[in-house]
């Protein structure tokens, strides 16, 4: 079937003006007869035309008329700010069909609400075309001129960094530019969602020898647990999996390596990992190492000297500390120090209709990068060299002047012991700009804005309906109606919880 005749089908369904929703998931297509008359929110609609160079050129539109539930009427802005962003035009059906599905993924609440009378205060008619034009796709695919090749484009490559992993996109975004930004991200949130598999699933794109995986015991008390000590029995150093890591990246400074603390807080923190938060934040040297070193033993001894292990170490730039965290009787809370010096992101869980969509769609799918790839991936991930060192020059400072003014507004409305200091102010300003542009991308500024909030200052939220209740209503009403729909979802989570229990924390 040709392009001409895929038109005149079209046109045969419906007069004037036509448009065509398409479903996530099931294969068929759902159309709205009117050019007013919008179906709900999780779907979405393709005005379908034909340009000169005879392709479909299928343009997304979402309408917030008449929705009833007006919660939604931010988010969908943010939804048609992203559509109007991007630049849609496909070959055929099955591409868009492709596009939806990372659109659900970025922007989860299309399928949260099932019923179109919970969100429209008019319901829209809408009538089934079966499956007959999923054929006609298929059909266009196999025999039009200008189906498509086989070559493997950015967006197969940005997809496949982290493999076969069911995440928000912008949790993807949060992570990768969290660790590019600042080198030590906490992951938080229930097992089995994907905390230890996005770490694994990313550094499988870097030399595997370049990484390492520690369990965190409960009995970690100091930093002997991490770094290993010296036995004056044997007189030798009891070397660990992460010294060896430590002495390797800064022997190779030009290749990122990585650890993750697995359980992170089932021991205390502020114990075990005391000397590596002290030493991360102090000045760094020309070469990027820290200025500060951690102490490793005094010994005179030989046998130490032979295996090579220094008196103290200092940090090189190219570590990154990954920490999963689970919440629950067992384990212990994060103290602000902790929290002040890291990213912290949150996963949840999405709908399992969605994760069946995605494991339908990556049955057959290969995340291998081309080689050409990883190294544009690695000169991207380190800054060409300049890791995560905060450069305040002519760029950070326009960007600082563009959003001080809202920084400034939360921390006013901060009670003293939750105002955030110069520290964190640079590192929101240098995780938006790290993600701008980055090879895996925020929606746009303002969403990199929103999440950067989300991460480095909700975290230190927790007490008591007394302490928070008025800062929560003051914050949510910001963030509301400034569009930073991700902080503000999570206060309004928090607000439900400090109603419900009188007591309310980030995790």
């Amino acid at each position: 079937m040709t392009i001409e005749e895929f038109e005149e089908t079209i046109e045969s369904f419906k007069r004037e003006y036509l448009t065509i929703v398409k479903k996530i998931g099931p294969d068929h297509i759902w159309m709205a007869p009117h050019k007013n008359d919008w179906y709900h929110s999780q779907y979405f609609v393709i005005d379908v035309k034909r340009n000169i160079d005879l392709e479909l050129s299928l343009t997304l539109n979402v309408n917030d008329l008449n929705i009833q539930d007006r919660t939604l009427v931010p988010r969908l802005n943010e939804l048609k700010k992203y559509l109007q962003k991007e630049n849609f035009k496909f070959e055929n059906i099955l591409d868009a069909k492709a596009k939806f599905h990372e659109v659900a993924l970025i922007f989860p609440f299309v399928l949260e609400n099932k019923r179109n009378e919970l969100v429209y205060s008019e319901k829209s008619r809408i009538n089934n075309i079966e499956d007959k034009f999923g054929n006609l796709a298929t059909s266009i695919t196999n025999n039009s001129k200008i189906a498509k090749t086989n070559k493997v484009n950015k967006d197969t490559n940005v997809e496949s960094i982290f493999g076969d992993l069911y995440l928000a996109e912008h949790i993807k975004s949060s992570f990768y530019n969290g660790l590019k930004s600042k080198g030590f991200v906490i992951l938080a949130g229930i097992s089995g969602i994907g905390k230890t598999k996005i770490f694994e699933n990313f550094i499988s794109n870097f030399p595997k020898e370049n990484s390492v995986f520690i369990s965190i015991r409960p009995d970690f008390r100091d930093a002997k647990s991490l770094l290993g000590f010296y036995n004056p029995l044997s007189e030798e150093y009891q070397v660990t999996q992460l010294l060896e890591l430590i002495i390797k990246a800064s022997e190779d400074p030009k290749t990122p390596h990585f650890i993750l603390f697995d359980e992170m807080n089932l021991a205390r923190v502020e114990y075990y990992f005391a000397d590596f938060l002290s030493v991360l934040e102090s000045q760094r040297d020309a070469q990027g190492f820290t200025t500060q070193s951690i102490q490793l033993h005094n010994s005179m001894s030989d046998k130490v000297r032979q295996q090579g292990v220094p008196r103290d170490i200092k940090l090189p730039p190219n570590l990154y500390f990954v920490g999963s965290v689970n919440i629950d009787e067992t384990t212990h809370m994060f103290s602000p120090k902790v929290l002040d010096r890291a990213f912290t992101i949150e996963f949840q869980v999405q709908e399992f209709k969605g994760y069946l969509n995605f494991l339908d769609d990556s049955t057959n799918q290969t995340y291998n990068l081309s080689p050409e790839f990883k190294k544009r991936l690695k000169r991207d991930f380190i800054n060409h060299g300049n890791y995560t060192q905060i450069i305040k020059d002519e760029l950070f400072i326009e960007l600082a002047d563009e959003y001080f003014e809202d920084l400034e507004q939360i921390n006013n409305i901060l009670p003293p012991s939750l105002k955030f200091g110069y520290r964190v102010f640079d590192e929101i300003i240098s995780f938006m700009l790290n993600s701008k542009d980055s090879l895996v991308e925020f929606t746009d500024n303002r969403e990199a804005f929103d999440i950067a909030v989300k991460m480095k200052i909700l975290p230190k939220f927790h007490g008591t309906r007394d302490k928070l209740e008025r800062v929560f209503d003051e914050l949510y009403e910001f963030t509301e109606s400034n569009g930073l729909l991700h902080t503000s979802t999570k206060i309004k989570s928090m607000q439900d919880t400090l109603n419900d229990m009188g007591y309310t924390s980030f995790m």
